[in-house]
């Protein structure tokens, strides 16, 4: 097409694509959006074309951004070229693969007492009380993201059988137990629950409004918490999610079973934790082989 692309407009058609016709969760369609957005504003008024697109790609280490982001933007890039290549009478833009390193950086970890110090402190005397301390001991008892704990709902957890439903990544479902404790906390929570908001909701946790709690109010629960009990002010909701599989494999479990618990659709993105595990092992062999 000789004419410029008007990308933006694109860009808008294509989110229609991935939210009516594929069907994707809405933060995997912000995403997409969200690096198109970057690329469009690069572009300004210039031609959607392989050069300007491949100039892009090449630049992107002139920006702040890290490795797996990089992999990111290239990838949501060539999805939405293969996406134009469907179109009738749109360009057909074939880039070149990036080779881009990863920095196999690991995720934090935190020690068992450390998240127990983070449960505890939050007691059971108030509904925002004992709703933050079920949210933390859920995010890592499940091992769960933060989209999963904003979705779940009463009608998903089942205390007879000690399980919960969980809504993953492209609404797959996966059925994960419920520890004694967490059962505890999420028990005497609801007890609060049902005294505030004196409805059958079933979202299960809400704000103080009486809403849907959200990610960034999940990110701040953390965070706040972290540091009040003289953690480290990084600290986010994945970092529960971390600690609670590198925990399971430290405790013997097999990879496989984790990636199950994580709902990860790959054993290969479930590998990075025995990366983590690995000082782990090296400690114990140090302190219990004899032959070490």
């Amino acid at each position: 097409m000789d004419k410029k692309l008007k990308t933006n407009e694109l860009i808008e058609t294509y989110l229609e694509y991935l939210t009516y016709q594929k069907g994707l969760s809405q933060n995997t369609v912000d995403a997409y959006i969200s690096d198109l957005k970057k690329l469009s504003n690069y572009l300004q008024d210039a031609e959607l074309s392989q050069q300007n697109i491949e100039k892009y790609l090449l630049n992107l280490s002139d920006f702040n951004y890290s490795i797996s982001t990089k992999k990111r933007i290239y990838s949501s890039i060539k999805n939405f070229l293969t996406y134009l290549e469907q179109i009738e009478n749109q360009l057909q833009i074939k880039v070149t693969d990036m080779q881009l390193k990863s920095n196999k950086s690991l995720p934090d970890v935190l020690s068992v007492d450390d998240i127990e110090k983070m449960i505890s402190f939050y007691n059971h005397d108030s509904f925002l009380n004992s709703r933050n301390r079920s949210i933390i001991d859920f995010l890592y008892s499940t091992g769960c993201r933060v989209s999963e704990l904003c979705d779940v709902g009463l009608s998903d957890i089942d205390f007879a059988d000690y399980f919960i439903k969980l809504k993953g990544k492209g609404s797959k479902q996966r059925i994960v137990p419920i520890g004694n404790e967490l059962k505890h906390n999420l028990l005497k929570y609801l007890e609060f629950r049902e005294n505030f908001i004196k409805s059958k909701g079933d979202t299960l946790f809400l704000t103080k409004s009486k809403n849907r709690l959200d990610r960034t109010a999940v990110f701040r629960i953390i965070k706040n918490t972290a540091i009040k009990v003289s953690l480290d002010d990084n600290i986010h909701p994945h970092t529960l999610r971390h600690s609670a599989a590198t925990h399971m494999l430290e405790g013997g479990c097999d990879l496989r079973t984790v990636q199950e618990f994580l709902g990860h659709s790959s054993v290969s993105t479930t590998q990075i934790y025995t990366k983590v595990t690995k000082e782990f092992l090296e400690e114990a062999f140090i302190e219990s082989h004899p032959r070490s």
